[in-house]
């Protein structure tokens, strides 16, 4: 009787065993797991943002919409590899979303494929390293083991095609059912596409191919007929941009920041802009679109790369320029002057500290001929705040040492983050020092941060949200001018009305036209530029 028992039960058990190796071999089973496991694990901010009314019909259709998608990338002998790469993308978007609240979008692929080591380094961790190894490599290794159907081609199809079908139903059904309730709602709440994962990664992805194959243009347009200095004194111009990095605003101290974290700028006779807008949310859009000619609300990526920038007017009119970089590059924007990657010639273990941009630049300043010189900062870029700081500048204690934010509270976040700003305060000052020694020369600088970046307000952290969902904190950044005595006095600016325009609003649209106009170069183009600079002339 035992013996039978046994029997049975071993039959059983193998039968189970033969069930569930057929279930997990059927690759129509596993498409339906993976669609399962990225709508309900890889979409916690999208659930999060969902208002409860519509929480089930819009996790039903995001369901059918990601079993159609994997249905569609994992067809034939793309079925691995199509999954696995679903799948990890979607639990790196996952990671970045729920820790730092991004949104995906082209502009935040943008930055990630543009991203040095470095930086990227920043953001590798233990915690990322976990959360990819339970939310993509187990999920891939059931991909993995899935054997290769033995059916014929034609079967093969036909399976395959009465499968796509089945979902493509599906959604359809779900659609149909809930499309009054869930298309007002999605009109009236945008943001939440950039949630709805890999939908958005894939449709960045899509921007990002558009934007590669478009045809290379034929021709290098430049948008002044004509380019001429203008001298308004015997003595050569040597003008400093600086380029800063990730700056807010309402944390500047000279903007009525509580913390004073420009404490030598503010005892020096700075023009500073309490209200200025940057064309992006992040550096790889923000700092071509700052340099062009083109406006926020009509620049192009592709129109900017294929047109001269504000750096080569100046070049045109007869400037040295010489572009440093302590950043990840100057985004096309400086490909046709003369660049120092200063970030490859000196190897810092935590990124070079911004007073790499100072070592040479008595020399340069020396030159008796006009020149601009562009430094573009590290300055405050995230998440390792603390690392943009040097010690005798770490004013804001203590501070947040934790690249994850996991085991900082957001007051430690914010005191790292303004001590970078202490810094900057530091090197700016130092720039201005070195200017105001010069009396052979006129001379000048010019700062303006590309972007600005989130603390932790509402969950966000870090920046390149989309325009239209960005906080201020992210869109509204610092510019400021300083010119020394003689240069003020021999282009005879006033003084009244420059703290006039530098209590209005404005943007990085007027960066163009300023820039020449503190630099006395006059153009002739049929190109609308903003000048807050020239009309302050005596």
């Amino acid at each position: 009787m035992n013996t039978g028992v046994e029997n049975l039960t071993n039959t059983s058990t193998k039968s189970a065993v033969e069930y569930a190796q057929a279930l997990f071999s059927n690759r129509y089973v596993i498409r339906f797991i993976v669609a399962m496991w990225i709508t309900l694990t890889c979409n916690t901010v999208f659930y999060e943002n969902l208002n409860e009314n519509v929480l089930v019909s819009a996790g039903l259709l995001l369901f059918a919409l990601n079993w159609l998608i994997i249905s569609i990338f994992s067809v034939g002998r793309l079925f691995k590899p199509g999954l696995i790469l679903l799948i990890c993308i979607s639990a790196s978007v996952e990671y970045f979303s729920t820790r730092f609240g991004i949104m995906m979008d082209y502009g935040m692929l943008q930055n990630v494929l543009e991203t040095d080591v470095k930086e990227a380094a920043d953001l590798i961790n233990f915690r990322l390293f976990f959360h990819f190894l339970v939310y993509a490599a187990l999920p891939s290794a059931l991909v993995l083991f899935v054997p290769t159907p033995k059916s014929t081609i034609k079967r093969r199809v036909l399976t395959y095609t009465g499968n796509f079908l089945l979902v493509l139903g599906l959604l359809g059904t779900l659609a149909f059912m809930h499309y009054q309730t869930l298309s007002g709602y999605f009109r009236m709440n945008k943001e939440q596409r950039y949630y709805a994962t890999p939908l958005n990664a894939i449709s960045a992805i899509k921007s990002h191919v558009k934007m590669k194959l478009k045809p290379k243009a034929t021709t290098f347009t430049q948008i002044a007929s004509s380019v001429a200095f203008v001298p308004f004194s015997e003595k050569p111009t040597v003008f400093v941009l600086v380029l800063g990095e990730t700056v807010r605003a309402d944390h500047f101290g000279l903007n009525g920041y509580e913390r004073n974290t420009t404490p030598n700028l503010s005892k020096l006779p700075v023009y500073n802009f309490k209200d200025v807008s940057s064309c992006g949310t992040a550096t790889a859009h923000s700092v071509p679109c700052m340099f062009s000619w083109m406006n926020k609300a009509d620049y192009d990526e592709f129109t900017a790369k294929n047109s001269e920038n504000v750096i080569d007017i100046v070049k045109r009119a007869g400037f040295d320029v010489i572009w440093r970089d302590n950043n990840s590059g100057c985004k096309g924007v400086c490909s046709r002057v003369k660049t120092e990657k200063l970030y490859e010639v000196v190897t810092c273990e935590d990124g070079c500290p911004d007073e790499l941009l100072l070592e040479g630049l008595p020399k340069l300043l020396e030159q008796k001929k006009n020149t601009l010189i562009v430094l573009h900062q590290q300055g405050s870029h995230g998440p390792a705040y603390f690392r943009r700081s040097q010690q005798k500048h770490k004013t804001f204690l203590p501070e947040c040492e934790d690249e994850t934010f996991a085991t900082c509270s957001q007051q430690e976040i914010i005191n790292a983050y303004d001590n970078s700003l202490v810094e900057t305060d530091a090197m700016l000052s130092s720039v201005i020092e070195l200017l105001d020694k010069q009396k052979d020369v006129n001379t000048g600088l010019l700062y303006v941060s590309d972007h600005g970046e989130s603390l932790g307000e509402n969950g966000v952290y870090l920046h390149g949200l989309p325009y239209a969902f960005a906080p201020s904190s992210q869109t509204h950044i610092p510019m400021l001018f300083w010119l020394s005595d003689n240069y003020q006095k021999d282009v005879k600016l006033d003084r009244t009305c420059l703290n006039e325009i530098t209590a209005k609003p404005t943007s990085h649209d007027a960066l163009f036209g300023s820039l020449l106009g503190l630099l006395s170069i006059d153009i002739k183009t049929e190109k609308q530029t903003t000048d807050l600079v020239t009309g302050c002339r005596g």
